[in-house]
């Protein structure tokens, strides 16, 4: 059985402007000029062959927060794509309580805790955050670590 994904907020927010429209990547504040839309397409790819993704109510409160730091119209363009996305992502739930018992959760915070408390057997994390990876291997994760992938990225696109 493929494991689905769960991205981690940064991956989020690439993945959610890059769906609306790649030339946003550029002019977001909180992906600019540390990614670019060579980017975008390589997560984009990786997740074609996942089985699906899904997400905690951590992760897409802070991608709300972060994806809005643009001006409109591309937030509207954003927001009606991340309204598409959450309608038709599955959602898995972890109360905010039990992400605190999480042995990660003074380093890490609310969101990454509730990431790592989910069940290793059944989901598989993305990310590009290097105290997330090293938690989620510690907790039994299978993880791909994007950023070596991205640097390469002008050698793939």
């Amino acid at each position: 059985m493929k494991k689905a994904i769960v991205l981690d907020t940064c991956l989020m927010v690439l993945f959610v402007v890059g769906l609306t429209d790649q030339n946003y990547i550029e002019k977001h504040k909180n992906l600019y000029p540390v990614y670019n839309a060579s980017h975008f397409r390589l997560l984009f790819n990786l997740l074609k062959s996942a089985s699906g993704i899904v997400c905690t109510a951590h992760i897409w409160t802070e991608t709300s927060n972060l994806i809005r730091q643009i001006a409109n119209p591309a937030r509207r363009e954003i927001m009606f794509v991340f309204q598409q996305l959450i309608r038709t992502t599955r959602e898995v739930g972890i109360s905010s309580a039990s992400a605190t018992n999480s042995a990660g959760f003074i380093r890490l915070g609310l969101t990454d805790a509730a990431i790592i408390s989910l069940d290793p057997a059944l989901f598989r994390i993305f990310s590009v955050d290097h105290d997330l990876i090293v938690a989620a291997h510690q907790h039994g994760f299978e993880v791909t670590n994007l950023t070596p992938l991205f640097l390469d990225t002008d050698a793939i696109f």
